[in-house]
């Protein structure tokens, strides 16, 4: 069943240009130089949206975390050049944050025109969605026809799970 009410109370992730912002802390004493390192691979970043996917900021370990597809454009030597001063962790993606990007404009274009289930949530800013590769949906009603109608559409680039509808 499609239901209008749904667009109006999606969740969706923010766009690619903010990808994992840091917020700030009262935690580490370095957390100020991590903000500043996380925002300044976020910048480099949203030039290379085929090559950069996303990015957490490991505050216990003291370092960036920095998702991307290898051996992409030039990203890691600019990145190189950044002189963060801050333990940068490089790790392989499977797609970019152009790519997850795609997928979740194409997955929220579906909002309130399914049958069967609804899609409540959209989101690809998370470390699964970076180290996976995946848009998050999440939808109520029928969970397993919306995963064939998904995964028909979308392939291996989603994962689906039910997820309550957004009070309000």
């Amino acid at each position: 069943m499609s239901t209008s009410t749904a667009a109006s109370a999606v969740a969706v992730s923010p766009p690619p240009s903010v990808a994992a912002s840091p917020r700030p802390s009262s935690g580490r004493p370095d957390q100020q130089q991590l903000d500043t390192a996380a925002d300044a691979v976020s910048h480099l970043g949203s030039s290379y949206q085929d090559v950069f996917t996303g990015l957490v900021v490991d505050v216990p370990g003291g370092q960036v975390i920095v998702y991307r597809k290898a051996g992409g454009g030039g990203f890691d030597a600019s990145l190189a050049h950044l002189g963060l001063g801050v333990r940068v962790d490089l790790r392989d993606a499977p797609r970019s944050i152009g790519e997850l990007a795609a997928t979740r404009n194409r997955v929220e274009a579906l909002i309130g025109h399914t049958r069967g289930y609804s899609i409540v949530m959209v989101g690809d800013g998370s470390e699964a969605s970076f180290t996976h590769g995946v848009v998050e949906v999440g939808v109520s009603g029928n969970l397993a026809g919306a995963q064939a109608d998904l995964r028909g559409r979308f392939g291996d680039r989603l994962t689906v799970s039910v997820a309550q509808p957004l009070a309000g």
